[in-house]
Parts: structure tokens; C-alpha cells; sequence
């Protein structure tokens, strides 16, 4: 059976193919077969993928076979789920109603895993005027929500957890998905980005509350469009700090990256001399805020090509 296009299904459509043969699902050139038998997929699936190709029949090649299975846990008498990549999984069960978490999270690693001829560096991405802003930063630094507001206006989200840069030419490969959001970033992008699409917040995971914003119907378009790197901010929010930046040698931007480098250790010197490479052209920059209207400003002042 040919593509089609996600939200031309009914919920219930998806949810077959999720507890039968499988639901294949395109995101930008990964092939991804998904089987659940949780119940719990179909609808966060219908509504942040609705931009995305879809296969209800099963066939050819998948880069990952994933199940997403519902298991009982006798030690404490509830319903779990476990993820499942062809026999192997970075992740523990977890109790049911994070079913929806877990899938991105496990995308996450399957696509990471995967992209190991890349360079793949733990950071948010996003692109306008045909260069990319990288944004890497610690948990609590406020990257995600600064990749959400920028993506839900008008730069293109690239991936929200994961900078893939191609070890051939430089450029990074776009990769959108849904966006995560935790905690107060919920509300805060909800107030800032009212249009956006955004799930219910499943609580009490590992993380806190996490919900996720659909990624733009033209970022979705624009998934097989590499570009180079333009730009490189590291962000720290700092509740009620004034914006406070300083420029970053390239060496130093180096080094930040190569920490933040899921398989720098297997890359060796080959990666790091890629990814040198890669960023020799960019801007690179540690910034400081408070708030989200002030760095905003400062990205889009500052984070533009020269004339």
C-alpha cells in the first residue's frame, strides 16, 4: 500500500494498524514500523504527525521495528510498558500512562543509534535563511523552550534533541519531530505560542510533567533540506537574569560540542576534524536571560546572515 498522508486517517485506522501488522510512519528519511498493543498511541500520534506519511500496510524496509507493549509488574500489581527495538532497549518499563514518552524518547535513541556514520550532538536545532542555529545546553537550561518558540514562529524546526551533522559535507540533517516541553515550559509556550498544537502533560515521569507541540506542517515539508551551521548559542536561563552574552572562539564551541557528542568515541579523529570543519564558518556565542521575549530579540538580532 502507498503513503498517505497521516491526518487522512481516523484515530481508529491508526490504532488497527498499531495493534495489528504495524503502523509504518516516514519521518524525513527514516522508516519506522511501530506496533502497540497500549491503547495509547493512536491519539498523540494522529495529532503531532498528522503532517507525516504512514504505511497501514507493512512492507519493504525499515531502518527500526519497534514494539511498544503492555506488560503486568507482579512486584507492584500495575500495568507497564516496555519498549522494544528488535530485541533491545535502552529503557526500563514504565508505567503505562507514559507510553506516549517513551515512543520519543525510544525514536530518539533509534534515530541517534542510527546516525552513527553522523556526527550527533545532543542539542536543538533550528534554521532560517538557509543557516542552522544550534542550541546544546544542560537540563534546566532552557533550550527546548527556546527551540519551541522559535520553531512555532518563524524559524524551522530542524530536531528539537538531536543535531545531525553529516560527516561528508557539514550540513545538518533535518530530522523534525515533536517538540518535548516540561514543567512551567508547558504553560509558557501555551501563552506564548497560543496556536501551537499541544498534547496533555503526562505527569510523574522521570522528567516532571511532559507534554509535546506538533512541529509545522513546513518543517515537515522541508525534512529532506540539509543545511549548513551558521550559528551556535548556548543557552542558561537564569529565572528573573538580565541578557548577558559573550562570544565564543570556535575552539571553545569545539569543545562544548564535542562533550554534548553522543558517538564522539567512536567517531575518533576523523569526527572531530569533521565537525571542526563543519562549524568554521559559524558564530558561536554563551548567552545568559531571564526571560523569553528578551532572548527571542537577541536571536533574531543577532543570529542573522551578514550583508
Amino acid at each position: 500500500m502507498s503513503s498517505i498522508r497521516i491526518s487522512d486517517l481516523s484515530q481508529a485506522q491508526v490504532e488497527q494498524a498499531l495493534q495489528g501488522a504495524g503502523f509504518g510512519l516516514e519521518v524525513a528519511s527514516f522508516r519506522c514500523l511501530v506496533r502497540s498493543n497500549t491503547g495509547m498511541l493512536s491519539q498523540p500520534l494522529r495529532l503531532l504527525y498528522r503532517d507525516y506519511c504512514a504505511e497501514l500496510s507493512p512492507s519493504g524496509f525499515y531502518d527500526f521495528r519497534i514494539h511498544l507493549d503492555k506488560t503486568r509488574s507482579y512486584f507492584w500489581n500495575q500495568w507497564q510498558v516496555k519498549f522494544d527495538w528488535e530485541g533491545s532497549s535502552a529503557f526500563p518499563a514504565l508505567p503505562l500512562a507514559h507510553a506516549h514518552p517513551l515512543f520519543e524518547w525510544g525514536m530518539n535513541w533509534c534515530i541517534a543509534t542510527a546516525s552513527g556514520v553522523h556526527t550527533v550532538i545532543h542539542s536543538a536545532v533550528v534554521e532560517r535563511n538557509g543557516l542552522a542555529l544550534v542550541l546544546p545546553g544542560s537540563p534546566g537550561s532552557g533550550k527546548s523552550t527556546l527551540c519551541a518558540a522559535l520553531a512555532l514562529g518563524d524559524w524551522r524546526l530542524l530536531s528539537d534533541e538531536l543535531t545531525i551533522v553529516s560527516q561528508s559535507d557539514g550540513r545538518v540533517q533535518s530530522v523534525p519531530r515533536p517538540i518535548s516541553l516540561k514543567n512551567k515550559s508547558i504553560d509558557l509556550i501555551k501563552t506564548y505560542r497560543p496556536q501551537a498544537d499541544i498534547t496533555m502533560p503526562v505527569t510523574d515521569t522521570h522528567k516532571g510533567s511532559i507534554a509535546y507541540a506538533r512541529p509545522p506542517k513546513s518543517a515537515v515539508a522541508a525534512s529532506h533540506q540539509p543545511v549548513p551551521i551558521g550559528f551556535i548559542v548556548f543557552p542558561k536561563f537564569i529565572a528573573d537574569a538580565q541578557l548577558d552574552f559573550e562570544p565564543l572562539s570556535r575552539a571553545e564551541a569545539l569543545t562544548e560540542l564535542m562533550e554534548n557528542t553522543f558517538n564522539v568515541g567512536l567517531l575518533g579523529a576523523e569526527g572531530f576534524t569533521a565537525l571542526a570543519n563543519a562549524i568554521a564558518d559559524a558564530k558561536c556565542y554563551a548567552v545568559e536571560y531571564g526571560d523569553l521575549d528578551s532572548i527571542i530579540q537577541w536571536v533574531n538580532t543577532n543570529c542573522r546572515p551578514a550583508h
